[in-house]
């Protein structure tokens, strides 16, 4: 018996011993963890989906602790991804609003846990809005087999369809835009099969065929009037061109462009002589806050495609009567590019009127292909301008719109892999600084890497856009377009 025991003894201390776990090596890195997308030091709003990302190191444990006013909260997670909790993070963030939380990153690597020195996130107490409507297309874009306008929640990971490739075969969409950031007031344009503008107001959808008159094409890059009376319009002849030597790669050409003003209760196109004159290429209408005043690019008209290089748009306004329709004969040039020897493109004016945000590049209204495009703001009231260098990348920085308080910018940037627009969201405060942008939250941090399409024309909206995609398939393939008429200059 007193051998029995001895062995059972045995057996238990060496049974204990093979489970006994491994002791830990803990160690403190100085070091700011390298995470993709790049989430340390950015300024959030207090409604954004959650920022989940992976750390670059192969991870057995992941462990993020946010500490916040009311204390710490702490993931775990089994691999190398955080993927947060909608609902609390959402708790999180509303606690927090108006202060930084601290993010601190434990990583477990076999016998090793290493505790990386924390970064913080601010927590903007302004809200941003409810939606980002974008374009998909192919990165190229020139292949409209598959592609299409989407509307996603930012403050979840949900995303809808407005219309695409799917339902609207062999049709190109594009220049989609909002009056107010408003989505009861939206007008796009359907190119090749199905072709016309698109027009919803006053819960009204209607097509229109915007060629009017002596005009050389149909609408595009529209801006809405302040008081949805009218939409601001460039016609463009626009050409692609693939280079076969030299360094450049493509580029979009603007061989001729004039600006409309389509007075929708009227059905009629407006324009002046400053928005359409013979020597000029004049494009990217924008109308100011308060309606009195037309933003616009233009330029000397040189020839196409051989000097392709050499064209460079200066930034000019005309005055607007909005009780009229009247348009300003003569143009007033805030940037020239005499002086600036670059080329200017995609003005938006921020909603108080004070900021004009715009892109700067070496040549062309096009930036999508130009890596040296950058964007810029300029001071209405002291027409001082700056380059904004926390937004810009050593790539292209294009298409940009403001939130409807003014307090977020959103842009494409092909920054990650030279090829791909993606949307970054930027904090901008009243006196025009912008914090550190931050990339569009995707559930799965590996999003980007492998999705094959450009994020394009990205447009915030205060809610979610009502209208079914069959409803405008129907009114898209089934009902004539109404004709616009020429109105004629003043």
């Amino acid at each position: 018996m007193r051998i029995f025991r001895i062995v059972i003894l045995l057996a238990f201390v060496f049974l204990t011993g093979c489970h006994k776990k491994t002791p830990q090596f803990r160690q403190l890195s100085d070091q700011v963890p390298e995470i993709f997308p790049d989430y340390t030091d950015v300024t959030i709003p207090y409604n954004i989906a959650p920022l989940d990302f992976r750390v670059s190191r192969n991870a057995a444990k992941l462990v993020v602790e946010i500490k916040g006013k009311d204390g710490v909260t702490g993931f775990h997670f089994k691999d190398s991804i955080a993927r947060f909790p909608e609902k609390a993070w959402a708790q999180i963030l509303k606690a927090n609003t108006g202060d930084d939380i601290q993010v601190t990153i434990s990583i477990e690597e076999k016998d090793t846990i290493t505790i990386y020195r924390s970064f913080p996130i601010h927590v903007s107490a302004d809200r941003i809005d409810d939606y980002l409507v974008y374009r998909r297309i192919m990165p190229g874009f020139q292949n409209w087999n598959q592609m299409g306008i989407y509307q996603r929640s930012l403050s979840t990971f949900r995303e809808k369809t407005v219309i695409d490739s799917r339902i609207l075969p062999g049709t190109c969409m594009n220049c989609h835009t909002f009056a107010h950031n408003d989505p009861g007031s939206m007008v796009f344009h359907l190119r090749e099969s199905y072709g016309g503008t698109i027009l919803y107001r006053n819960n009204k959808l209607e097509k229109l065929n915007t060629k009017a008159g002596k005009m050389f094409g149909n609408a595009a890059f529209p801006s809405w009037h302040p008081s949805e009376k009218y939409i601001a319009f460039s016609v463009n002849r626009v050409n692609q061109v693939f280079h076969a030597a030299g360094p450049y790669r493509a580029s979009a050409i603007d061989m001729k462009s004039d600006i409309f003003v389509y007075d929708i209760d009227g059905n009629r196109m407006l324009t002046s002589e400053a928005l359409s004159a013979v020597s000029k290429f004049e494009t990217f209408p924008c109308f100011s806050p308060d309606g009195n005043r037309l933003y616009y690019c233009s330029a000397d008209s040189v020839k196409l495609p051989q000097k392709f290089n050499m064209i460079r748009y200066s930034l000019c306004s005309v005055s607007f009567d909005p009780a009229s329709g009247k348009i300003g004969d003569v143009a007033d040039t805030l940037i020239s590019s005499n002086s600036t020897g670059r080329s200017i493109s995609l003005p938006r004016v921020s909603p108080d009127g004070r900021y004009l945000m715009f892109v700067m590049a070496g040549y062309g209204c096009f930036p999508s292909y130009n890596p040296e495009a950058d964007l810029w703001i300029l001071n209405l009231e002291s027409g001082l301008y700056k380059q904004l260098d926390r937004l810009n990348s050593n790539n292209v920085e294009s298409w940009h719109s403001w939130s409807s308080n003014g307090r977020w910018v959103v842009f494409s940037s092909r920054r990650l892999n030279g090829l791909h627009s993606n949307p970054f969201i930027a904090f901008i405060d009243p006196e025009g600084n912008p914090a550190k942008p931050f990339i569009l939250p995707q559930k799965e941090p590996g999003f980007y890497d492998d999705f094959l399409f450009s994020f394009n024309v990205p447009e915030f909206i205060t809610s979610g856009i009502k209208i079914k995609p069959y409803a405008i398939e129907n009114i898209a393939k089934k009902t004539p377009a109404v004709q616009v008429i020429d109105g004629g200059g003043h």
